[in-house]
């Protein structure tokens, strides 16, 4: 384990995403605010990060390895979970946190896994960020908030 590469892995995944909603946070819906009725915009407000399901603390059965890369995500869930919290009480169901994980993106951060990736398992970068699309799409916000997502709209437990 480096240091210097682990804080700047933790820079990028964690602290990265957590100054983000301190500055989009002005921005979202308060309990108070009337939002526009419209069939082509969502019905709330949504604050998504990206995550990976090697964060998952109760998925990491048989790997290891990988420590701040898969601590800085674990961090990420937890952001997610917290500032979920948050947006209740601020916002009640106009505006939810969630977690996305896109699965293995065919981008030059993954290339030296291709080759271990199961047939049908490395997605292009537009195909997935469609799919991720169609997931917050289709999360309804009691039962979508707080929580971490895969491409298919599968929860990926903390």
């Amino acid at each position: 384990i480096d240091y210097e590469t682990a804080l700047q892995t933790f820079k990028v995944n964690t602290l990265g995403p957590l100054m983000l909603i301190k500055h989009l946070t002005p921005f979202l819906p308060r309990k108070s605010t009337s939002l526009a009725s419209s069939s082509s915009l969502p019905t709330r407000a949504t604050i998504a990060l990206m995550s990976a399901r090697v964060g998952s603390i109760s998925d990491n059965n048989s790997l290891g390895g990988w420590y701040s890369y898969r601590a800085s995500k674990a961090a990420v869930n937890q952001i997610v979970r917290t500032f979920d919290l948050h947006l209740r009480n601020m916002s009640g169901e106009k505006a939810m946190a969630v977690g996305l994980h896109p699965g293995t993106v065919k981008t030059g951060l993954s290339e030296e896994f291709w080759g271990n990736v199961k047939e049908g398992k490395l997605f292009e970068a537009e195909w997935v960020a469609g799919r991720l699309v169609e997931v917050l799409r289709g999360l309804e916000v009691e039962r979508g908030r707080g929580r971490c997502w895969d491409w298919e709209g599968k929860e990926i437990a903390p």
